[in-house]
């Protein structure tokens, strides 16, 4: 007889169409390995120092016209699909509360870094940040952008035929006029980028 291991539910990183998507190192989790607190908390300098220079950055260029979520904020898409994302811009209005979860898409989305685990749904990583993007402007989001900081690129993606990779260094719009350049971003606050 076999025995089943119920994983819990806060190794779930996301649900995409009603499947669970765990959080990268959750395997080593479940074989003892690792705590839970190690794997959520698990983020590297760069990836915090983007995250919290976008952060700063967007909210005083956007501070009187837009409300900027971050902290893993869940998105409620078709009650089956719950994306996690870092960043979220939403124009002043169009914001409206669920009890759990975000049912307004956001205008722009900002994911840094991939950090899920290899799943049985997704054939790779690749395929995953495909099909999130391309969920989520099919849902109402106006643009879609990704931060890789192990390669140092940006994806920005504002609807499903033109999608866009650019190195970090070069500028790239976010909403209405505000653009951001990752790389200056970084050196103008002190931040040393190897």
């Amino acid at each position: 007889m076999t025995e089943t291991i119920q994983i819990p539910k806060i190794l779930i990183y996301e649900e995409f169409d009603g499947h669970p998507i765990y959080r990268k190192g959750y395997r080593d989790v479940m074989l003892g390995l690792k705590t839970i607190e190690e794997i959520i908390l698990d983020t590297n300098s760069l990836q915090f120092s983007v995250n919290f220079e976008f952060h700063k950055y967007l909210s005083q260029q956007l501070l009187d016209n837009y409300v900027i979520g971050s902290g893993w904020l869940s998105l409620n898409h078709l009650n089956v699909t719950n994306f996690q994302t870092d960043l979220s811009i939403y124009k002043n209005g169009r914001l409206k509360n669920g009890i759990q979860y975000f049912e307004t898409p956001p205008n722009v989305f900002i994911e840094i870094d991939l950090k899920i685990d290899k799943s049985d749904y997704f054939v790779s990583e690749i395929e995953y940040f495909h099909k999130k993007t391309e969920q989520l402007l099919q849902w109402g989001v106006e643009k879609v952008i990704w931060v890789f900081s192990s390669s140092k690129r940006v994806l920005m993606a504002d609807n499903l035929q033109k999608w866009e990779f650019n190195s970090w260094d070069i500028n790239f719009n976010v909403i209405d006029d505000v653009e951001i350049n990752v790389w200056e971003l970084l050196l103008k606050n002190g931040f040393i980028v190897e």
